[in-house]
Formats: structure tokens, C-alpha cells, sequence
């Protein structure tokens, strides 16, 4: 979206997934600095310090200015780089040294380095893990508990647009669908449609994704943040890895993506 200013904003959702990529730590190399500060009172909320910076500027004139790309470009979570304060401020003044190429980089290895702790993680997930997604998620209404016939894994990832990037992060929480599967049966057993409202409420976040114009890969993000917001009170590789193995079991049990090329 485009300001009066001439301005490229970036919605609160792209915001929100360049957030959860980078676990809420500033992506600057070798600084890491966590940048949500928690509640010290039951009454109080928990706080994030960090800010948003584009790697190419939002308006002309800006650092790292980019004539070429779109509006959609400049304000996609691609274009986005979280950091701490003093980060934030320094790559906009010493522009020589931070370079579009250098902070797609830092972006890309910060990123990279905290999907492995993920993945390391993917295999010690247990039952209490798992229940801490699930019953939340599974608990909030929904207008409609309808889910379509899935189809299979690659005719989904190909109809949907998404990336290759995508797809192996479906395909590394796939390796935990069978303990999924056993759990959302046996909270079905006392809990009646409990994996259909599990899989309506991901649906409902897929279609505010597309409300907002996120890109298919985007859509997938944010449909993971939902899952990481409600991954209990500690954000740790364990609880991110148990969001990733409902999401990626929904994805292919579950009809959360569309089942049919968008019509032109």
C-alpha cells in the first residue's frame, strides 16, 4: 500500500511473519539480541522492542532505494529485515557497508540458521508439545467446522503457487504427521470434531491471509504464526516444531489450502 507520502507501507501481517521467522531476535549478524520483552506482572503484556526495516527504502530518496521494484515488492516480508534499535538505525546511516546485498544475506543466514534449530527440534516433540497447539487453537470458534477432500501433497503445493522453500518445510513437519494424527484422534475421542475445528481455524487463517494479499508462500507464514502465537508461553525450537508438524499434518490431511487454480 501505497501512502500520501509516496511511502510503500507494509501490512501488520507481513510484519508479523518476518517476526516469527527471525523468533523474535534481531537478525543483524553476530547480535541475536531478543526483542520481545516478557511481562514481569500477570496484568502486564508482553512487549516487542524491535524494529522493522525495509533492505530496499519504502519511498524514493530512501536507503537503498530500488526504482525497479513494484509496490508489492517493496513492502513484501522479502523486503523486510527485523532488528534491535541500534541496528536499525545504523543501517540506514552507514549505507557504504549495508548494502542490499549484504542485508539479504544477514537476513537469509539469521533465518536459515533458526529453521535448523527447528528442524533438529522436530524429532523430540512429545504429547504436551503438541497439546499446547492443538487445545488452544482447537478451542477457538469458528463460523463454519466445514473441510473440503484433500488432495494430494504435490498437486496442493503446485495449485497453491507455493515455493520449493515451502514445500520442504511442509516436508520436514510431515515427518511428525503420525504423532499428530494419534493425538488429534485421541482428543477426538473425548472432544467430538476436535481435528475439524483444529483444521476450520487454520482455514479461517488462510482466507485472512488472502483478504490481506499476502503471496501463496506468505498465506503459508502466516497460517504458522497463528500456530506459533498460541504455542504456549515460552517461544522455544520445541513449541515452533510442534506448530510446523500440525500445520504441515492439516496441510495434507486437511483441505486449508485451495483445492483448485485461482479462476483469472
Amino acid at each position: 500500500m501505497t501512502t500520501g507520502t509516496g511511502r510503500t507501507r507494509s501490512s501488520a501481517t507481513q510484519e508479523k511473519i518476518v517476526a516469527q521467522k527471525s523468533h523474535n531476535r534481531c537478525a543483524y549478524p553476530d547480535c541475536g539480541a531478543a526483542l520481545v520483552v516478557e511481562a514481569t506482572s500477570p496484568l502486564d503484556s508482553a512487549k516487542s522492542v524491535g524494529k522493522f526495516a525495509h533492505i530496499c527504502a519504502a519511498s524514493p530518496g530512501g536507503p537503498r532505494y530500488a526504482a525497479s521494484m513494484t509496490d508489492v515488492q517493496r513492502s513484501s516480508a522479502d523486503n523486510l529485515i527485523f532488528l534491535c534499535g541500534t541496528h536499525h538505525d545504523v543501517i540506514d546511516s552507514q549505507l557504504d557497508y549495508h548494502t542490499v546485498a549484504y542485508l539479504r544475506e544477514a537476513k537469509a543466514k539469521h533465518e536459515a540458521r533458526l529453521s535448523r534449530a527447528v528442524r533438529h527440534a522436530l524429532g523430540e516433540i512429545g504429547y504436551a508439545d503438541l497439546e499446547t497447539v492443538c487445545r488452544v487453537i482447537g478451542s477457538i470458534p469458528v463460523v463454519s467446522t466445514r473441510i473440503d477432500v484433500p488432495l494430494a501433497i504435490a498437486e496442493k503445493v503446485e495449485l497453491n503457487g507455493l515455493s520449493d522453500g515451502t514445500q520442504a518445510k511442509i516436508g520436514d513437519g510431515l515427518a511428525q504427521a503420525g504423532r499428530v494424527a494419534e493425538f488429534v484422534e485421541f482428543q477426538s475421542r473425548s472432544a467430538q470434531q476436535f481435528g475439524t475445528r483444529l483444521a476450520s481455524r487454520f482455514k479461517a487463517s488462510y482466507y485472512q491471509g488472502i483478504s490481506d494479499g499476502l503471496t501463496p508462500d506468505d498465506v503459508f507464514e502466516s497460517i504458522l504464526f497463528h500456530a506459533y502465537e498460541n504455542s504456549g508461553p515460552e517461544d522455544t525450537p520445541s513449541s515452533r516444531a510442534a506448530a510446523l508438524a500440525v500445520v504441515s499434518f492439516l496441510f495434507e490431511r486437511c483441505e486449508i489450502f485451495e483445492h483448485e487454480p485461482a479462476t483469472p
